[in-house]
């Protein structure tokens, strides 16, 4: 699978015919459009991110800009206050010299007005005084079961509030409308378009959001299919939503649980503690419960989904799968971040048939702070080509808004391992070649929908198509690919 010049035929939405080309050309129902030095692959598919939260990055004050904790402030400070909070999401303090978070320093942008701002990989919150007081959080409140509420030495929260310890605040902001979030998630459809992606699964979706995308849905205003894994946790989805779902481009078919945290807010679980904190990281749910839960899921018709990051996390996932193996259950089993596997683990992917939803962008983006957070002697972090040698099937993703969308840095990652700003590839033994990389971004995401009517440029297939600027074959031009047009369901879109 490598990018070619083609010319392709569509009618209804399929591919009628295709054929070696000089010059790549897609013709729409008999109507020719031509691209000069252009090349077709299939249409790029985000294995695991956040729809409305890339919606709503669009529309407000992005805090991963922030390089410095005044330079934070300073952004916090233009955020609307809406339906009397001031909320946010982006911040990182690994790019800070002052590392230090403190309900304080919140307190100093506003002590009237209640502020929550989520880490950039959403298992923390800063919040400040005012927020924890509605919350009814202080000295007295206990950690929730795989929460964590951070503490000074004299018992009071500091404001920093790990993973489900998040929600005890989170439940006192208010929802937004309808039209806004609908408005979320048609800017980030589009926004997805112009990368080249046709299809994004997207994660852990809000029941509260369900009927949105419905109505968008059955007005066919959706311009790519989303296929979408609502939060299992609760079991409240029973009431909402307790069968799958499949309309015209959505489509709603799994449950999607969380076994840890993550490495940055050290809620990853371990199997050995961290290099630089006196912690294993966070279980969010037990084994037996995760078992329970997913296998009522399973006998529903749900496809499962767990967030697990930490090797201890992904071996106890493995465990819960291997259940429900055992019970005869062939539903699609996934493991979305697969980010650190011990050894033994491997292959249990491949034994189990369990899908490798990895982030490659993530280890380019964290490769210094996984090695504070691991240490230099951990010997088996993002495995991508020892789960791939091993028979694992690995679907690639960005996890957007948390990482760019752009779909070429993930490929990127995959080829050249190379963290920002170096230049050096990190554990090249890791490395993926283009057609593997573009095979996990293009075609193995459909076996995870069970979809055999795309992922391939043929005769009778989806006419899902990503037309690009070069053939992807010098790896240092990677990064720079640009989209000049993409075909999602037979529609054409140019980007010019």
């Amino acid at each position: 699978m490598n990018p070619s010049k083609l010319s392709i035929s569509i009618n209804n939405g399929l591919i009628d015919s295709v054929n070696k080309s000089d010059v790549t050309e897609i013709i729409v129902d008999g109507i020719k459009n031509k691209f000069e030095d252009a090349f077709a692959i299939p249409g790029l598919v985000d294995a695991h991110a956040h729809i409305i939260g890339l919606g709503e990055n669009l529309n407000t004050i992005r805090l991963e800009k922030a390089k410095s904790k005044s330079e934070l402030f300073e952004l916090a400070k233009q955020i609307d206050i809406i339906e009397g909070w001031i909320t946010g999401r982006g911040w990182n303090e690994e790019c800070w010299d002052d590392k230090h978070i403190d309900r304080i320093d919140l307190d100093s942008i506003n002590s009237e007005i209640p502020i929550c701002l989520i880490r950039v990989d959403g298992h923390a919150a800063w919040v400040n005084s005012k927020a924890l007081e509605l919350s009814g959080i202080n000295f007295e409140t206990p950690d929730p079961n795989g929460g964590s509420i951070q503490k000074d030495r004299n018992g009071y929260p500091t404001g920093l509030l790990i993973d489900n310890a998040i929600e005890l605040v989170r439940n006192n902001i208010p929802k937004k409308n309808n039209e806004l979030i609908k408005k979320y998630i048609l800017d980030a459809c589009y926004e997805c378009l112009r990368s080249g992606i046709t299809e994004v699964h997207d994660m852990d979706v809000n029941l509260d959001h369900i009927e949105a995308y419905k109505e968008l849905d059955n007005d066919n205003l959706l311009p790519i299919r989303l296929v979408q894994y609502i939060r299992g946790f609760d079991g409240e989805y029973k009431q909402i939503q307790p069968k799958p779902y499949n309309g015209n481009n959505l489509q709603i078919i799994g449950l999607k649980f969380y076994a840890d945290g993550a490495l940055g807010s050290r809620g990853a679980l371990m199997i050995d503690k961290y290099n630089d904190s006196d912690t294993y990281g966070l279980e969010l749910i037990s084994k037996d419960e995760l078992y329970e839960r997913a296998s009522q899921g399973c006998q529903n018709g749900w496809d499962i989904a767990v967030h697990a990051i930490g090797d201890k996390a992904n071996k106890n996932v493995l465990d819960v799968y291997e259940r429900l193996r055992k019970e005869n259950f062939e539903n699609i089993l996934r493991i979305e971040h697969s980010q650190l596997v011990h050894p033994d683990d491997i292959d249990r992917f491949s034994k189990l048939d369990v899908f490798a939803s990895v982030q490659p962008i993530h280890c380019t983006s964290d490769k210094n702070m996984a090695i504070k957070r691991l240490g230099e002697d951990y010997k088996f972090p993002y495995p991508w080509n020892t789960l791939l040698k091993a028979g694992a099937t690995l679907i690639a993703g960005s996890d957007f808004p948390i990482e760019s969308h752009n779909p070429f840095l993930g490929i990127d990652s995959f080829v050249n391992r190379i963290a920002v700003n170096e230049e050096k590839t990190w554990q090249k033994d890791e490395t993926l070649s283009l057609e593997n990389a573009l095979n996990s971004y293009c075609y193995t995401p459909h076996l995870a929908t069970r979809n055999s009517f795309s992922g391939s440029l043929e005769i009778g297939k989806r006419a899902d198509i990503t037309i690009i600027n070069n053939d992807l074959r010098d790896p240092s031009k990677i990064k720079r690919t640009r989209v000049l047009a993409t075909i999602s369901s037979g529609k054409l879109t140019k980007h010019l």
